[in-house]
This record gives structure tokens, C-alpha cells and sequence, in this order.
């Protein structure tokens, strides 16, 4: 189809405003916007029909256009078929709503989505079906583009494709703005001195953090966590409500941590994006359960590669037995190295993991006899080798165990991690 032709086709039946009938040709010629399309192949038009040619059009496209050689009644339009005038009359209010919503949060880089009507969408398909698509661009990527320009100019920030620190999305329905605001993620390392601390924050499964009888009100299980203080003033500095943690593996709750383990910890919807690392670490260091170091952003990527990474761990256990001990039954923990053990679940993580059987090794094990009923034990592990269950035997779901071997049932375990072989 010739773009007279097209053009034609386009104005024949309703009005199309400048923008609407310039994105029918916005593939051709480059450094003009398609408002300048439009205003420049309606008036190529109007010198049609003031020379004397006969197009079958509707005459409202024409208003305010002087001819000199016809006489038309022309009729104010009253909208564009399209866009329902949103580009004369919607599009500056809607940017000036966003730029009051993002005064409070700082940016630096923004992407701008857009969800047009229903109406709109089927407008624009039905004028394609008349003019051809091949030089045509959608309403939704001009809506974008448009906003786009006048948030650069009001705000000073940079419109971005990859990354952006916030997605503006507008609704053209409900005429709604949505702000989605990229999350901040901090590495670092932390070591956990204390026992009976879970890395994350446990709610409780009876309330869902709500609060309860069973919680005592508080809407979690444990006081506190890995997660909630080194969380704090990282969400305080960032005026953020919530945090994701993930870490290069977990020691259980009464398992301290004496060897520094890799986490990132996810900052969500931060209000504020600059942060001091050096001095929220010495904040959060002021604590005498864990100490982190070397805190630093960093992507998303980090979080799967931390959390994908299959590192050995190097325990010590400080283990109390019912009956005494015989120097000469220690040998026969040389057995443990180097072959597999077979691990079923162990019971105490039953409720919350699939029941299957795991082979994992033990790669080095030595023993220091420290009491009557006492063994201090090193062992290096494969990752996920549960290393209370490989001393205790889990009631025979873990085999060999230390408890078997020896003959002796263990009564407690102190156990620490001390060595993380990790590459971070």
C-alpha cells in the first residue's frame, strides 16, 4: 500500500490526532516524533485536496487548517479515535502525579511501563487492519517513550533499560501509577558467637507473624536471628520494611558459627539507595551475637552463585556420652573417613523435608579424649553432611555413626562450625 494510500485510509473514518496518525509512519525517517509525522502528512494532505484532488476523508482531520482554494465545513473534533486524546489532554497530568510520588525515594536510573485501555488497543489494531503494519509503532511504546522524556526533564534522572533503579508503571485503566522499586543487595560475611540464634527470622506457623498464644504475642519463635540484626540498621538507613537473607549455607539454631560465612542480604524497596556500608558494619558489629565484615553491594547473581556453591565445612564437637570411653574403641572412627555415609532425613528436620536417603562423605575426622565421657571431635565434612546425626546415628537412620561405632549412645553435643571452604 502507497503511504497516500495509507494515510487515507487512516482519516477516512474518525479523527486521529497527530500522534496517532504519525505512529502509523514512525518507522520512517529518523530525528522527527511522530506528533511531527502526523502534523506533517496531514497538512501534505490538505495541499491534496486544495488542489482540487478528491480524497475520501472525514473532514474533522482538517480543523484549523486555512485552504485557499476549497471551501470545507469543518467540525471541531471531539477526540481521537485512538488514544481517546490522551496525548493532548492525560499524559502531563499523569507524569506530573509520578514525579510527586517519587520526590521521597532517591533514583538515580528509571524504566516506564505502561498498561493502555482495552478501548485503545483495539482502536489502534483496527486502524492497522486499514493502513498495513509495516512501518507502525504501538501506542503502548510511544506512551512509554513520551512519559519517559518528561520525567528525564523534571527530574534530572537518566531513563535506563537494564537495571533501573525504579520501574514506573501506569496504569491507563484505572489511571493508577505503580512504583516498583529495585531491591538493594549487600555481601558480606558474618560469624554467629552465640547459640540458640537461628540464621532468618522464624515466624510462628500457628499466626503467620501476626501473634499468638503459641508465640506469646511476638509472631516469631526465637527472640531474634542472624537476619534481624544485621538486617536493622541497613533498614533504617535504607527506610525499608523488609529484607530477604540468604547465606553460603546454614548452621542449625544451637550450632555456633566461629568461621566467616558468606550471606547477601536483600534490601526491599529501599526508600533511600546511598548507604554508608563502613558505618552500618560498625553498627552492627556493636552487637555480641554475630560480627560481620567486608559488607559491599552487589547483584543478584551473587545470591545464586552464594547459595548454588557446595562447600566443604570443618566442625568441632565437643560430645558427652553415657558411658565411659576406651582409648583403643576411638580407632575405629578411622572407618568414618572416606567412605560413604548413608543419611536418611534426620528426625528433627523430618516435618519440613522430603524423606530420602543421602550419601555424603566424611573427609577428615581426628579425636582428643578430654574426659571420662568426653570427645572433642574434628571432622571435615562434605556439604550437606548432617554432622549431629553422623556423631549420634539419628536412631539408625544415619550409618556408620560415631555412636555406633563406639557403642555408646551420645547424651550432648556442643558443636561449632570453624572452618567454611568456600572460594568468597
Amino acid at each position: 500500500m502507497k503511504i497516500v494510500e495509507s494515510v487515507v485510509a487512516a482519516i477516512k473514518d474518525g479523527y486521529l490526532c497527530n500522534h496517532c496518525l504519525g505512529r502509523v509512519f514512525s518507522n520512517l525517517l529518523s530525528g522527527y516524533t511522530n506528533e511531527e509525522r502526523g502534523k506533517i502528512l496531514r497538512s501534505f494532505l490538505a495541499f491534496l485536496l486544495d488542489s482540487g484532488e478528491k480524497l475520501e476523508v472525514d473532514f474533522s482531520n482538517f480543523y484549523g487548517i486555512k485552504f485557499r482554494n476549497i471551501k470545507l465545513e469543518v467540525e471541531k473534533p471531539k477526540e481521537c479515535k485512538v488514544c481517546k486524546n490522551f496525548f493532548d489532554k492525560e499524559i502531563d497530568i499523569l507524569a506530573k502525579r509520578a514525579i510527586e510520588k517519587l520526590k521521597k525515594i532517591d533514583f538515580q536510573t528509571f524504566l516506564i511501563g505502561s498498561v493502555p485501555t482495552e478501548e485503545m488497543v483495539k482502536s489502534e489494531e483496527e486502524l492497522w487492519s486499514n493502513t498495513g503494519i509495516e512501518f507502525v509503532e504501538s501506542i503502548k511504546s510511544e506512551i512509554n517513550r513520551e512519559l519517559g522524556k518528561r520525567l528525564e526533564k523534571a527530574t534530572g534522572k537518566s531513563f535506563s533499560l537494564e537495571n533501573p533503579d525504579i520501574t514506573i508503571v501506569f496504569d491507563l485503566k484505572s489511571r493508577a501509577i505503580k512504583l516498583q522499586i529495585r531491591s538493594l543487595f549487600v555481601f558480606g560475611k558474618y560469624k554467629k558467637l552465640k547459640r540458640g540464634i537461628p540464621q532468618c527470622k522464624w515466624s510462628c506457623p500457628k499466626c503467620k507473624g501476626k501473634g499468638c498464644t503459641y508465640c506469646k504475642g511476638k509472631g516469631k519463635l526465637y527472640p531474634t536471628s542472624v537476619q534481624e540484626i544485621i538486617e536493622k540498621p541497613l533498614l533504617k538507613a535504607a527506610k525499608s520494611k523488609k529484607s530477604r537473607f540468604s547465606g553460603g549455607g546454614r548452621e542449625d539454631i544451637n550450632v555456633r558459627c566461629l568461621d566467616w560465612r558468606p550471606f547477601v542480604i536483600e534490601i526491599l524497596k529501599p526508600l533511600k539507595r546511598k548507604l554508608n556500608l563502613k558505618a552500618l558494619e560498625k553498627e552492627i558489629n556493636k552487637s555480641n551475637k554475630i560480627k560481620v565484615k567486608g559488607l559491599k553491594f552487589t547483584t543478584k547473581d551473587v545470591v545464586r552463585a552464594i547459595k548454588s556453591e557446595r562447600a566443604d565445612k570443618t566442625y568441632l564437637a565437643d560430645v558427652l556420652f553415657y558411658k565411659r570411653l576406651n582409648r583403643k574403641d576411638l580407632e575405629k572412627l578411622k572407618e568414618l573417613k572416606g567412605q560413604p555415609i548413608l543419611q536418611k532425613t534426620p528426625t528433627r528436620v523430618l516435618h519440613r523435608r522430603t524423606d530420602k536417603v543421602r550419601k555424603r562423605l566424611v573427609k577428615d575426622i581426628k579425636w582428643k579424649l578430654i574426659g571420662p565421657r568426653r570427645l572433642e571431635l574434628k571432622i571435615r565434612g562434605e556439604s550437606g553432611l548432617y554432622v549431629k546425626e553422623l556423631i549420634t546415628g539419628d536412631n539408625g537412620r544415619t550409618k556408620p555413626s560415631v555412636s555406633e561405632l563406639l557403642n555408646n549412645k551420645v547424651k550432648k553435643i556442643n558443636l561449632d562450625v570453624i572452618k567454611i571452604h568456600t572460594k568468597w
